[in-house]
């Protein structure tokens, strides 16, 4: 594609100046610095969360601790989220088919006659959702008052995005029906790279570190090989309803390579300013001639978290496409959400009107 020059953006970010020092490249695909899992239905809404979410205030089950840096997950590692105690006079703090809760009603079982909606976010980022039957909802044939069908399920995997994979499993050594033949838990389970669980005291018919529990796992996806660079630029897109959205960016395929910067601002007033990158992948789709000048890639998919009009607390996911000079034909796509996990805004995947977006290698 012939260059016919760079139009000029809407919102350029200065580049740094500190490319004479580079930081250690990051082996870790994934810090997961918070979980939500919902289980809903008409009938009743069950909420469980990390400690950092502070979820018992609104009725919740605050059941995860991970840390004030969060876990970090490299490409190949585990994390496995089970149920870590009780909620007293109930049952296990992460019994999902039952929806424990401390709140009445305690126990609202997911079943053909009242089917559950399981929502997980990571991140403050809604990763899976579906009203379908999976292990957390005991694919919405749970039974009231069961003390006798086993509920053990292998992981079955739910999502898959660039950095890492979902999958969905339920822990069960309780009941008094024998164990399916792959046994009372997934695998991995207490034995993955990090592992945030606990049985508890004798329950049903097990007579210690028993389990009645939902459980997660994420697995650390490496990066493509050679995906190293930065992508500067921006420009305007337009939502379907036709609400101009601005941004403006220079972010890194290495989030320790230093600055990372996106400001997005939308009709009447509304901002988004980026203050950590948490995640960041680089990829090269051979359809795409990105040239030039020639970069390594040029898609860049992120999530990250920093204020909305001033605010702490915001998310976001987005893409970020270059596909050559002039950049009529690069996109853009993100969803932000308030710090509540309020989706605010939602850019499908838009043409730039005007503006250019930049894949640069590394040059370091």
């Amino acid at each position: 594609m012939t260059k016919r020059g760079i139009r000029p953006i809407y919102l350029m970010v200065g580049l740094g100046a500190l490319w004479f020092i580079r930081p250690p490249v990051a082996t870790a695909q994934i810090t997961v610095t918070s979980v939500r899992v919902t289980v809903s239905s008409s009938s009743s809404t069950a909420v469980w969360c990390d400690t950092s979410l502070a979820c018992a205030a609104t009725g919740g089950v605050e059941v995860w601790n991970l840390g004030a840096s969060g876990v970090t997950v490299a490409g190949g590692q585990t994390l496995v989220l089970a149920q870590t105690g009780s909620i007293p006079n109930v049952g296990g703090n992460f019994d999902t088919s039952d929806r424990a809760k401390p709140s009445q009603p305690n126990i609202a079982e997911c079943s053909p006659t009242d089917s559950c909606t399981v929502t997980v976010e990571i991140n403050k980022v809604v990763v899976y959702m579906s009203a379908g039957g999976n292990a957390l909802n005991s694919f919405n044939m749970d039974v009231h008052g069961n003390q006798f069908v086993n509920e053990a399920s292998p992981w079955a995997q739910v999502a898959t995005k660039p950095n890492y994979t979902l999958s969905l499993g339920y822990a069960d050594n309780e009941h008094s029906s024998t164990c399916p033949a792959r046994g009372c838990f997934p695998t991995p389970f207490d034995h993955a790279t990090y592992f945030r669980g606990a049985g508890v005291v004798a329950s049903g018919v097990c007579s210690s570190n028993c389990y009645d529990s939902g459980a997660l796992l994420i697995t650390g996806v490496s990066a493509p090989t050679g995906a190293t660079g930065r992508m500067t630029g921006g420009g305007s897109v337009f939502t379907p309803d036709g609400t101009r959205v601005t941004h403006g960016f220079e972010l890194h395929c290495d989030v320790t390579d230093v600055p990372n910067t996106l400001e997005i601002n939308w009709p009447p007033a509304n901002n988004f300013h980026l203050e950590v990158l948490a995640t960041a992948v680089c990829t090269d789709d051979p359809a795409i001639i990105q040239r030039p000048p020639v970069a390594p890639f040029d898609t860049l998919s992120g999530t990250g978290t920093g204020k909305l009009n001033g605010l702490p607390g915001a998310s976001i996911a987005f893409t970020l496409v270059d596909a050559g000079e002039p950049g009529t034909h690069d996109t853009a796509t993100y969803v932000i959400k308030d710090s509540g996990g309020k989706t605010v805004l939602t850019v499908p995947v838009a043409f730039l009107v005007k503006g250019n977006q930049q894949a640069h290698k590394d040059n370091n």
